[in-house]
């Protein structure tokens, strides 16, 4: 899809960590690593999601729920947990990605992210918006 194409070529010119691409304009876009630049739209410009499309490094299961609560049209990441893929793929959400992991791992790769971690064990948003603002 087009506006895929658009937010990632946007995403790797700018050498950024996430980008936000919806009504013909980049509508958010961040050089922040981890669940920062999602969660921020998510809670900042919610309104901005809806229809979008999106470029990210790395997408788990937390920046899927809270992408498809968004309801974003497409993404695309460079790499995307098992989880996060089967929200997407329930939600009809168009997807191009680089490679599928079982999980998303800790920046020193030696276990599992923490927010993925978190996102495995609650039931729905709120509890995820809950678990990672007391990260």
């Amino acid at each position: 899809m087009e506006g895929i194409k658009i937010a990632k070529d946007h995403m790797e010119k700018n050498d950024l960590k996430m980008v936000v691409y919806n009504n013909g304009k980049i509508v958010a876009q961040s050089t922040d690593r981890g669940i920062k630049p999602i969660y921020d739209v998510y809670t900042n410009n919610f309104k901005e999601l809806e229809g979008a499309f999106v470029a990210d490094r790395i997408t788990g299961k937390a920046a899927a729920m809270l992408l498809a609560e968004g309801r974003i049209r497409g993404i695309y990441t460079d790499l995307i947990s098992e989880p996060a893929l089967e929200i997407f793929n329930q939600k009809g959400i168009v997807m191009e990605y680089g490679k599928k992991v079982p999980h998303i791992l800790n920046r020193d790769k030696d276990g599992m992210c923490p927010i993925e971690t978190i996102s495995r064990n609650v039931q729905g948003v709120g509890d995820l918006i809950e678990g990672i603002e007391e990260f």
